[in-house]
């Protein structure tokens, strides 16, 4: 009976201490309304399917796509293509080339991080919801903020600015400054569908 005893204690000890493993780098399709591919393969999206790291997604122009990790969620409406760049357990990075995006982070954690990498501008994000346009081809684009604060860095020179709640910025090639202003009533009307993502 002893000898039972210490096994089920080694095998528990064993079980409980073993060393934590890799969280998934998956991100997960929790709601998915049109048609969305994964470009590298063209195979179709569905419900409840997995996005690995490094994968590309594209939505068909009238298609909403959500994607959701442990840090939050990231929606692309019609039009859209992303890449999941990087996620684990401490970081998302979205690149997206094309599109509109909208975010809802999780309450980050200190040395957590969730960034949107366009062509022009990263967005670092900081427990938020926001609003993000790129347009690929003239580099332009708009990012606004429904909760929350995300700095924005343009990449060509590194300035930042923080835009906070009910603010946007523009971003277009050749401007010198960027410049927090107040979100448009569209803009912040658009944000309202984050209401209904997990």
């Amino acid at each position: 009976m002893i000898r039972i005893l210490i096994a089920v204690s080694i095998l528990f000890l064993f079980t409980v201490c073993k060393p934590k493993s890799a969280e998934s780098a998956d991100a997960v399709v929790t709601f998915l309304k049109g048609k969305a591919s994964v470009v590298e393969t063209g195979k179709d999206l569905s419900p409840l399917a997995n996005v690995t790291e490094k994968q590309s997604v594209k939505t068909d122009s009238d298609a909403v796509l959500d994607l959701t990790s442990k840090l939050g969620s990231f929606r692309l409406l019609g039009g859209s293509t992303a890449t999941l760049a990087a996620l684990n357990a401490d970081s998302a990075s979205f690149q997206v080339s094309e599109g509109n995006v909208l975010i809802k982070a999780a309450k980050l954690a200190k040395g957590q991080s969730l960034l949107v990498d366009t062509p022009t501008v990263v967005a670092a994000v900081r427990g938020t919801q926001f609003w993000g346009r790129v347009n690929g081809k003239d580099e332009t684009g708009t990012f606004a903020v429904r909760e929350g604060a995300v700095e924005i860095t343009r990449k060509s020179d590194n300035a930042k600015v923080l835009i906070e709640a009910g603010q946007a910025v523009d971003l277009k090639p050749g401007e010198k400054d960027l410049k927090a202003r107040a979100a448009a009533k569209e803009e912040l009307a658009a944000m309202e569908q984050i209401d209904q993502m997990k």
